[in-house]
């Protein structure tokens, strides 16, 4: 992934966390109209011929996995345009599904707007994104160096149910409080992403730790 700066940059645990986190559906009608053992080189040329050929449901699954191929090739902006076409043709939950992975490839692009504006509709349309979508516009704000907003959204993620967003979630709320100085915050943070959540990737990035931690 290309950075600009370590201060801006998108933590690849992160990245990672997020992409994980989208429910999938179901996308066989794509590879039944594939060719066996195509290369990789030509499936996107395929995937583009069966959007603007198919059914609405095939071109939108088309479109789907063209983005998904992108962005498994670092190829952000295309990544992003690929899965708002797919946005465009879906509704309800697979629609929330599209536009989070569009929001995930304009963090990629280093496009902190269009990121932070995909993040946002997800967040008030689908119950199962939800918690994802805030922890990604919270990333979106970091991207634009709006660190008040970033922490923000961040508390207001882990006030509520943040299920297994809440692991990421602590891990960047901790890392603020660490630049804003308040130390406490940070390790009452960390505290409870040890207590809650000890076998995650975040609590073992943590190593061995000087906190108490309580039942």
């Amino acid at each position: 992934m290309r950075l600009p700066s370590p201060c801006r940059a998108v933590p690849t645990a992160l990245i990672l966390t997020l992409l994980l986190a989208g429910p999938s559906w179901p996308l066989e009608p794509v590879w039944s109209h594939l060719p066996v053992g195509l290369p990789a080189d030509s499936l996107a040329p395929s995937l583009l011929r069966l959007e603007s050929r198919g059914s609405r449901a095939l071109a939108a699954s088309a479109a789907y996995t063209l983005g998904q191929f992108h962005h498994a090739r670092g190829e952000y902006r295309p990544a992003a345009e690929a899965f708002g076409r797919a946005a465009a043709r879906l509704t309800g939950e697979e629609r929330a599904d599209a536009r989070y992975g569009q929001g995930l490839a304009l963090l990629g692009a280093q496009d902190a707007g269009r990121a932070r504006a995909a993040f946002e509709d997800v967040a008030a349309s689908s119950v199962s994104l939800r918690a994802f979508a805030q922890l990604g516009l919270a990333q979106a704000h970091a991207l634009s160096g709006e660190t008040s907003r970033e922490m923000e959204v961040l508390r207001r993620l882990l006030d509520g149910p943040a299920g297994e967003a809440e692991p990421a979630a602590l891990e960047r709320y901790a890392a603020l409080c660490d630049r804003l100085s308040r130390a406490s915050d940070a390790t009452a943070a960390r505290e409870r992403l040890l207590r809650r959540w000890p076998r995650s990737f975040e609590a073992a990035r943590l190593g061995p730790q000087p906190l108490r931690v309580t039942p």
